[in-house]
């Protein structure tokens, strides 16, 4: 297991000094190699045995284990130039996009695809930012011929998930997984017996405990850039990866094209 996924998935499982740990190994984990765990005790604030704890906490069986281990997963970019910014937003895309392809699982995008083709509705929530995910989700879905809709309102999207049924899937674009409209209009899907799968960032979070299915991506406040945050990059690409799948179906991929060629998509 990469411990640098491991840390992400458990972030919200962490204490405030464990996501001081957490905070600074995600954002130079390339400094690791050559650092005493007294070192990263002092640039943390945290104590030799709170980083043993954290350590063990995330699957490691000592600091030296994790450095090694990271080490082996390690995404080597090219050395930024200072103040180049084509480079440095190339790093950042660089970063999120080999972060999630790491933490994506095929079997996953499998089953993914077998619940979408059982279900009669499929309904794309996510709200702010996520919104525009879900737009683009749920229009690709259309476009493919699926019978979907999307809702980044959450008025709206509660009404839909209070008349849920069994034939419903909901999929959720959540990062935290903790957003207040999303969890309450899943708390509806689920009473209505609708399927749900979520993309989200994190595993203990309430978004991810009411999946059916869940994708975890890599969250791009890790790639330590302040200047340059794309919160949606990495769903993006996962959404890419999703419907070239889908489309690797005939059916799908025909009438892709259809509504391609009806708009004049060239």
């Amino acid at each position: 297991m990469n411990p640098l996924i491991s840390i992400q998935k458990n972030y919200l499982t962490f204490s405030k000094v464990e996501k001081r740990i957490a905070d600074y190994i995600l954002q130079n984990s390339f400094k690791l190699n050559n650092m005493k765990i007294t070192e990263l005790a002092a640039k943390t604030s945290a104590s030799n045995a709170t980083i043993t704890r954290f350590v063990k906490k995330i699957g490691c069986d000592s600091y030296s284990d994790m450095k090694v281990n990271i080490g082996k997963h390690s995404i080597h970019t090219a050395l930024k130039e200072k103040n180049n910014v084509l480079d440095e937003v190339f790093n950042f895309y660089q970063t999120v996009i080999k972060n999630t392809q790491q933490m994506i699982d095929e079997n996953l995008i499998k089953q993914f695809i077998a619940l979408l083709k059982k279900q009669k509705n499929i309904i794309v929530i996510g709200a702010s930012s996520s919104g525009t995910s879900a737009q683009t989700l749920g229009l690709r879905l259309i476009r493919m011929g699926i019978n979907a809709n999307s809702f980044d309102d959450q008025f709206w999207m509660q009404m839909r998930a209070s008349i849920a049924t069994k034939d419903d899937l909901f999929l959720a674009i959540s990062n935290s997984g903790i957003t207040d409209c999303i969890v309450k209009t899943l708390t509806f899907a689920k009473k209505g017996h609708a399927k749900i799968v979520s993309i989200t960032s994190y595993l203990d979070n309430p978004v991810a405990q009411m999946s059916d299915l869940t994708f975890h991506v890599y969250n791009p406040r890790f790639a330590d850039n302040e200047k340059f945050v794309n919160s949606q990059f990495s769903n993006m690409y996962l959404i890419d990866i999703l419907t070239s799948y889908l489309q690797e179906e005939p059916s799908f991929k025909n009438t892709m094209q259809t509504t391609r060629e009806a708009i004049d998509d060239k």
